[in-house]
């Protein structure tokens, strides 16, 4: 794969928000909301490098809209930056993503990485074929 397929790649999640994920005001938890970007990111990390990845950073998280109980969320992660020893993920949830209410809930940045044997940050290969071969 070229690094311009790489950054096409797209990884998209549903989930539904259920009574045990509401917080004191009755909306979706934002530690559930954040669980579940780390592990879509993580996925789109994984399937980018075919490695074991890490979280390494959760950043620019912004709680932008509410959710609410039995709405469907989708969750959408998009590489950002392939860098040598950290992979970031832009990662977006949507509310009702197919209804009336369609809006965009929660957005955010994950950065991944890849550690050796000695939990230290090692260089990532991601196997990009030249796009002039």
């Amino acid at each position: 794969m070229t690094q311009k397929d790489l950054m096409q790649t797209m990884v998209v999640r549903r989930y539904k928000v259920l009574e045990r994920m509401l917080n004191v005001n009755g909306t979706l938890f934002g530690g559930d909301a954040m669980g579940w970007m780390d592990k879509v990111g993580h996925e789109l990390a994984v399937s980018i490098t075919n490695k074991t990845m890490y979280t390494f950073m959760a950043d620019k998280i912004k709680f932008l809209k509410p959710v609410f109980l039995n709405e469907m969320v989708e969750v959408c992660a998009q590489p950002l930056e392939l860098g040598p020893v950290k992979l970031s993920v832009q990662l977006t949830v949507t509310a009702d993503p197919e209804g009336p209410n369609r809006r965009v809930a929660l957005t955010g940045i994950y950065t991944f990485v890849q550690l050796d044997e000695h939990h230290r940050p090692q260089r990532i290969n991601y196997n990009i074929l030249s796009d002039f071969a």
